[in-house]
């Protein structure tokens, strides 16, 4: 005969996959993050970007994604260098890590937060951009009128 704690256990324990496999599923069915660097200074740059999960206990637990990057100066009567990384990851916070590795303009950490919620909301986006002056800024997709670009 099935004991009480045993039906308990195995009620907590089937609660328990429940939770997991829906937090799965649901992680799954994020919008996932366009990734875009666009360079106006008149040098050409190398950088390594990565995004990293807040609250992970460890760097390879936290990394979602990363990649070396480089893009070309701006042409004096040119377009503007773009390269695009569409779904790098599911949109959700991040601390962005971009180390710079040419052309001493600095490493920069920023933290990024999804604005756009809802299936009918634009594509989330992270732009990384190398100002004219060298200075590297992050600007993410806004959607509402009480947002910022940071």
């Amino acid at each position: 005969m099935i004991s009480r704690r045993q039906v308990i256990a195995g009620a907590v324990a089937g609660l328990g996959g429940i939770g997991l496999a829906g937090n799965a599923v649901y992680q799954e069915f994020r919008p996932k993050l366009l990734l875009s660097v666009m360079n106006f200074h008149d040098q050409p740059h190398s950088l390594t970007v990565q995004l990293v999960r807040r609250g992970a206990d460890e760097w390879s637990e936290g990394l979602a994604w990363m990649e070396y990057i480089d893009i070309e100066a701006q042409p004096e009567d040119g377009d503007v260098p773009r390269l695009n990384f569409p779904a790098v990851a599911p949109a959700r916070p991040y601390i962005v890590h971009i180390e710079a590795r040419s052309n001493n303009i600095g490493d920069r950490e920023f933290t990024y937060l999804p604005d756009c919620s809802g299936y009918d909301s634009p594509t989330p986006g992270l732009y990384i951009v190398i100002s004219t002056e060298g200075e590297i800024k992050l600007k993410g997709t806004g959607c509402s009128d009480d947002s910022l670009w940071y």
